[in-house]
């Protein structure tokens, strides 16, 4: 072992300070490798598992992971978490054993009905069932990390129900860590609720979220327009008009020196009128509701002629014709028709959906900042065009002479002006790192290069200084030639002696040829 590592200090010794570096900067690099290798080996990977259950089935769960040898954390949440599993497997079959309580149960709890149920029982079960299957569902959308509905339905009967039984449900949302419902959102979850259950309206559908917010406060009125849709429109449309004038007013008195405020009022009613028009019918006209025929004959041997009783003076009059001379035949026939009443039905509804019903603006201008004289005459030309440009009268508009507060722009423009100065700063500063870091990387690069010449410069001489020892021995082993070696076999045994006796001098030379090259 010793032996080993005088080895490698012999070898280590001999290396030069850059592959020290070098070497050094490597081993480093891969103990280092190691080390982050060995960490994400044995770091222990988290899946998110459950979430929003009771604390007892919290704990029923957590026991039963504990038996499994499965590893697991809890957050202050109460979300539960497990190390290296399969996350959906493990739901399936802890769901299978009973283990979540929590899980919604679905329409699977009507089949497990026994003979003996009652009508009562199976309605419960059916309720519970539904708001399984609504929970389940609803706990899909993006956003929801779980849900619960309770319904209220109430139970069929062979009496009529009165008004106030009506079905009612109640949805409470546990919501992802920072995700927000929109009320686009919140309509479709009532909107589902509603028609999955039967009689069920929309005004009867309470959601709340598990920060005990209503969201369906906002969308309480489900007409076209909503509270929210209703001011947004309204402030687009008097941004719109605050814009428009603005803008146009700028290019005469200048920027900043005019402010514009409108006050836009939309008209929401939606009027319906019904009209019923009732027209009697005449003959022979309109709808017939009954019609009777009678007719009646008879025959009289007396000389005394005449219809007996008082039809023959009441419309439809009837007639007597004889028939013989021995005896008079008389006829009677008439037709009562019964006729509906002529009736024109007609609705009307005018909705004005949002309608603008009245405009009005007021206007501040800093004349004596835009340099323009304040006269009356002034004021109604512009009175007069901002009344043309916004389609309103000139009763609607207020020209109001004010000098603006400046200290805003004043704030402004040091503001602009510290920031300005700052980020000169922060580019001095830049460019002073970026030159010294050039600076020093052109030092280095002029030191390395003179370091280089000068190593250069002295293998150059040792090499001179070499040759020309080798020429002195060359010389003396002429001198002392003996006729059994040869001049090159004379000058290489005079190389190997001195080899043996400058060994250190010989390796140093050899170093500067390698590194040379």
């Amino acid at each position: 072992m010793g032996k080993y590592l005088a080895k490698i200090r012999e070898w280590w010794l001999s290396l030069e300070k850059r592959q020290k570096v070098i070497y050094s900067s490597l081993l480093a690099g891969l103990i280092l490798v190691v080390i982050v290798s060995v960490i994400l080996l044995n770091k222990v990977t988290y899946s998110f598992f459950l979430s929003g259950v009771e604390q007892s089935e919290a704990g029923n769960i957590i026991s039963k992971l504990e038996e499994m040898n499965i590893k697991y954390k809890v957050t202050p949440g109460g979300s539960i978490y497990v190390a290296d599993v399969n996350v959906n497997e493990l739901r399936m079959k802890m769901a299978a054993q009973g283990t979540l309580g929590g899980t919604n149960r679905g329409y699977d709890l009507l089949s497990n009905q026994g003979f003996g149920a009652t009508s009562y029982d199976k309605q419960v079960n059916y309720q519970i069932a539904l708001e399984g299957e609504l929970s389940k569902s609803i706990s899909t959308i993006q956003g929801v990390k779980y849900s619960r509905v309770h319904l209220v339905i109430p139970p069929r009967t062979y009496y009529q129900v009165g008004e106030t039984a009506k079905p009612r449900a109640s949805v409470l949302l546990i919501l992802d860590a920072g995700y927000t419902l929109k009320n686009d959102q919140v309509m479709g979850i009532v909107n589902f609720i509603t028609g999955s259950v039967q009689g069920l309206e929309r005004e009867n559908v309470k959601v709340v979220d598990n920060y005990s917010n209503d969201l369906t406060a906002s969308v309480t009125d489900y007409g076209v327009g909503n509270a929210n849709t209703k001011f947004q429109l309204k402030k687009q449309l008097e941004d719109y008009y605050s814009e428009k004038v603005e803008q146009n007013l700028q290019t005469i008195f200048g920027l900043g020196n005019v402010v514009v405020i409108p006050e836009i009022n939309l008209n929401w009613e939606k009027i319906e009128s019904e009209e019923r028009e009732l027209k009697p019918s005449t003959k022979d006209k309109g709808i017939i509701l009954s019609q009777q025929n009678e007719s009646q004959e008879s025959y009289d041997n007396n000389s005394t002629q005449g219809v007996v009783g008082t039809d023959s003076n009441v419309p439809p009059f009837t007639y007597q014709s004889p028939e013989n001379a021995d005896g008079i035949l008389y006829k009677n026939s008439k037709t009562i028709t019964n006729y509906d009443v002529g009736e024109i039905y007609k609705k009307t509804v005018e909705d004005k959906n949002g309608e603008i019903s009245s405009k009005s603006f007021t206007v501040f201008v800093d004349f004596q900042k835009a340099n323009i004289p304040e006269n009356d005459e002034i004021k109604q030309q512009f009175t007069q065009a901002i009344s043309n440009a916004v389609g309103t009268s000139q009763e609607n508009i207020t020209v109001m002479s004010m000098a603006f507060n400046r200290e805003y722009e004043t704030i402004r423009a040091e503001l602009e002006q510290n920031i300005k100065e700052k980020n000169d700063k922060i580019i001095l500063i830049l460019t002073l790192i970026i030159s010294v870091s050039l600076l020093t990387l052109l030092m280095f690069v002029v030191m390395k290069l003179m370091k280089r010449r000068k190593t250069r410069k002295i293998i150059e001489e040792r090499k001179r200084k070499l040759e020309s020892r080798v020429k002195e021995v060359v010389s003396e082993l002429e001198e002392e030639t003996i006729e059994e070696y040869t001049p090159a076999q004379e000058a290489q045994k005079k190389l190997e002696e001195i080899v043996d006796a400058r060994p250190e001098d010989v390796a140093e030379i050899i170093k500067i040829w390698i590194n040379s090259q």
